[in-house]
C-alpha cells in the first residue's frame, strides 16, 4: 500500500534525487513529479544513485507546483521544525490515518528543496503538513531520509476498514474555489486588499484538513455568487448547479 505519488519541488542534488527514487521504488510508489529540478531524472548521477529504480517509476518534469499537483486530490507537505512553529502540523502516524481515510491513490507527499525547503506559498497549497519528530536544535532531514520515513509509515499502515468517507475534491477545483472566495470576500470588504493571503491561507488550510469534497466546493461557490449578488456585483440570485440533487438542497436547508 502506498501513496499515489511524490512531488519534489526544486530538488538540486542528483544524488538526493536518485536516492529518493530508490526509496520510492522500495515502498511501491509508482509516480514522482519533479518541479523545476536542477538535474533531470535520466542524469547519469541520478541513475547511479537510483540503482535501477528510475526504470520502475513514472517520473515527470513540471514547470510549476500547481501543474504537478493537478493529478491529486490531497497534498501532504513534509516540513522541518525550523521556522514552522505557527503551522498546524501532524506527526507521520497521525497523518497516515487521515491519508488512508481519504484514499491513498489520490495522495501526493510533497518535499521541498534540500537547502530552502518548501516556500510558504507551496505549503499554503497543501492540505496537511507533516513534521517528522527530530531534535529541535538539528531538525532538518536529508531528502531521501524524509521520503523513507514517510513512505515506510504509509506502507506499514492498514487499510481503513469500512470507511465510507467521500473522496476530497481535486486540486484544480479547490484552486477555483480559492480564487472565487478571494474575489467575493474582497467585494464585500472582508479581506484586507493589501494582505488578502493572511485570511485566505487559513481558509485553505481549513479546507485541506477537512478534506473538502466536490459537492461542498459547489455549495461554497454558490455562497460566493450570492454574496456578490447581495453586494450588487453580480446579477441573478440562485444557480441550481450549486447543488447536485434535490436531496442535497434539502440537506443544506435543514442544516
Amino acid at each position: 500500500m502506498s501513496v499515489g505519488g511524490l512531488i519534489f519541488v526544486e530538488p538540486s542534488l542528483a544524488g538526493n534525487i536518485g536516492a529518493a527514487l530508490r526509496v520510492a521504488a522500495n515502498f511501491g510508489v509508482k509516480r514522482v513529479e519533479l518541479v523545476r529540478p536542477a538535474v533531470e531524472a535520466d542524469d547519469p548521477e541520478v541513475c547511479r544513485w537510483a540503482c535501477g529504480a528510475e526504470d520502475r517509476i513514472d517520473c515527470r518534469r513540471w514547470g510549476s507546483f500547481q501543474e504537478a499537483a493537478t493529478h491529486y486530490h490531497t497534498l501532504a507537505a513534509s516540513a522541518s521544525g525550523r521556522g514552522r512553529r505557527n503551522l498546524p502540523v501532524l506527526a507521520p502516524d497521525e497523518a497516515v490515518r487521515d491519508l488512508v481515510e481519504r484514499g491513498l491513490d489520490g495522495v501526493a507527499l510533497v518535499f521541498g528543496n534540500e537547502t530552502r525547503g518548501l516556500k510558504r506559498e507551496d505549503i499554503d497549497r497543501c492540505d496537511l503538513v507533516i513534521r517528522v519528530p527530530t531534535e529541535s536544535d538539528f531538525p532538518v532531514l536529508n531528502l531521501a531520509q524524509a521520503v523513507a520515513i514517510l513512505v515506510s509509515t504509509v506502507h506499514g499502515a492498514q487499510e481503513a476498514s469500512g470507511s465510507n468517507a467521500p473522496e476530497p475534491a481535486a486540486q484544480d477545483l479547490v484552486d477555483g474555489l480559492m480564487n472565487h472566495l478571494s474575489e467575493s470576500l474582497l467585494t464585500i470588504g472582508f479581506l484586507d486588499p493589501q494582505s488578502p493571503q493572511r485570511i485566505l491561507r487559513q481558509l485553505r488550510r481549513l479546507f485541506g484538513r477537512a478534506g473538502i469534497t466536490g459537492s461542498e466546493v459547489k455549495i461554497l461557490r454558490g455562497i460566493c455568487r450570492q454574496m456578490e449578488w447581495a453586494a450588487g456585483a453580480r446579477p441573478g440570485r440562485f444557480v441550481r448547479d450549486d447543488f447536485e440533487s434535490d436531496d442535497e438542497v434539502e440537506g443544506a436547508s435543514e442544516e
